[in-house]
């Protein structure tokens, strides 16, 4: 008997124990599922591959913030003005926007989901937001 009959026979016959009885049955079900997704091991060179790319595109992201301020200091220093230093800061912050982008859709190397991305939430944070693997799992404990 699958979940839906008895869940079915629940609703029929009205009773505590049917209904204890479907429970029972969708968590069992849920437990498979579980099981079959802790056994599906990836390849540790693959999550090796991802990981990089997820720490590659939050450097890029570093760099960008990091470019701000010398940036903006010798606009400040040619143009003395700050209507004069406005079309270096949108171009900057076009370019922020873009790489925010770039690194927000970097996808986890073991869930496939996004990394720093949970629904519309972005957070850069130093391990997956859906299956919580670390950012430097493929470092092992070489720190």
């Amino acid at each position: 008997m699958d979940r839906h009959e008895v869940r079915e026979a629940a609703v029929a016959d009205g009773t505590a124990e049917a209904e204890a009885a479907a429970e029972a049955a969708e968590a069992a079900e849920a437990a498979e599922a579980a099981a079959a997704k802790t056994a599906e091991v990836l390849d540790p060179a693959v999550i090796a591959r991802g990981l990089a790319a997820v720490r590659k595109r939050r450097w890029c992201l570093w760099i960008v913030l990091i470019v701000y301020l010398p940036t903006m200091y010798l606009t400040q220093k040619i143009t003395h003005s700050f209507s004069g230093s406005m079309p270096v800061f949108f171009c900057w912050f076009a370019v922020l926007l873009g790489v925010m982008f770039y690194s927000a859709t970097a996808r986890c190397p073991r869930c496939r989901n996004y990394y720093h991305m949970h629904g519309m939430m972005l957070l850069y944070l130093r391990k997956c937001l859906h299956c919580q693997l670390p950012l430097t799992n493929d470092k092992g404990d070489k720190l």
